[in-house]
């Protein structure tokens, strides 16, 4: 019966040490996925707006980005689109360049955070 028990012993720390390599080679693959996507996606080709605004002012990119969109867009989505064409560009920065827009009346808000070409 001792031999039972120490078997039993031995297999349930080895199980121990197996579900612990488990949880790491789990968050190592979720960790390479990540990586890999992130690449992928700098990686990929311009879009078709992307190479239209690649190269303008961030005021011109946000106008033309909202042109060209059949849909408003927020200001997480404005940021993205310019950003994707290399021109860095984070939603509360985007909202001072739509508020000049504003006012010159080539953009128009159609909601709460919803912004569209006039």
């Amino acid at each position: 019966m001792d031999e039972l028990h120490a078997d039993l012993a031995r297999i349930e720390a080895e199980l121990k040490s197996a579900e612990l390599e488990y949880t790491r080679l789990g968050a190592r693959i979720n960790g390479l996925k990540a990586e890999r996507d992130a690449i992928a996606e700098q990686a990929a080709p311009p879009t078709a707006l992307a190479k239209r605004i690649a190269g303008k002012t961030k005021a011109e990119a946000i106008h033309m980005a909202l042109r060209m969109s059949t849909e408003p867009m927020t200001l997480g989505q404005i940021a993205e689109v310019v950003t994707a064409a290399g021109n860095k560009l984070k939603p509360d920065g985007a909202s001072v360049y739509i508020d000049g827009l504003l006012k010159q009346g080539r953009v128009v808000r159609v909601a709460r955070g919803l912004y569209r070409d006039a």
